[in-house]
């Protein structure tokens, strides 16, 4: 009988590749697979602009608050009944300077990240955190100075008014006192800006210093409220 001769038998595929079992990205400069796999995707990136448009909603809702304020004591404001003028402070005239100066110094620390200038970055943003702390502790002094003379806030509504609208501004100005803090805190991390994404930092910083400015004009229409209402 003659011997029985072994076929040959379909090759298996070697199952050696580390990659994800999705399909192939498209991009040519990573042809792994689709990132299932254990180590096979990449690091998510930033949105580019997220940042810029979450802060635009934020300003959109800040805007009708304070809208809303104004609209609710402008209709109690024409009745007559317990409302009394009361004398602005004279303490809000220096807040005033002080918000203004803290806009020009964010500025200045911005021209010098655009100059990669840790040193100075880091300066200017020191200078304007510490200006908006004074600008909140003139705010305080300011309320202290109404509490002094007998006025609370309940005492009527055009003081009420006064309560609510700079202690809500201030609370938002602590919000961004927050956020300079953490763009000191990275950039004191790289202090000569290298190993840190600059573009990143650059972009937050923007974001920043537009609410910032924001918070600026803001106080500046309220500042205005406060002198002419009647």
């Amino acid at each position: 009988m003659a011997p029985v001769v072994e076929t040959d038998k379909p090759k298996q595929p070697k199952l050696t590749e580390t990659n994800g079992g999705g399909p192939r990205g498209l991009d040519p400069n990573n042809p792994r697979g689709g990132g299932w796999g254990g180590d096979g995707g990449q690091e998510r990136q930033p949105v580019p602009g997220a940042g810029l448009l979450a802060v635009r909603f934020l300003l959109v809702s800040i805007s009708v608050l304070f809208i809303t304020l104004g609209i609710a004591y402008f209709e109690r404001s024409r009745s007559p009944l317990h409302w009394q003028h009361i004398r602005v402070p004279h303490l809000l005239w220096l807040s005033t300077t002080l918000i203004l100066a803290s806009g020009w110094a964010l500025e200045s620390a911005r021209s010098a990240l655009e100059r990669k200038n840790s040193s100075h970055f880091i300066r200017r943003l020191l200078i304007t955190v510490g200006i908006g702390l004074a600008f909140l502790a003139s705010q305080l002094a300011a309320l202290r100075e109404l509490v002094a003379q007998g006025l609370y806030l309940r005492h009527n509504p055009h003081t009420s008014l006064f309560y609510v609208l700079a202690g809500t501004h201030g609370l938002h100005l602590v919000g961004g006192i927050a956020a300079l803090c953490y763009l000191l805190w990275r950039a004191s991390r790289h202090p000569a800006l290298a190993g840190i994404d600059y573009r990143q930092l650059r972009s937050r910083t923007s974001v920043s210093a537009l609410y910032w400015h924001f918070l600026t004009v803001l106080w500046l229409g309220l500042f205005l409220v406060l002198l002419v209402w009647p």
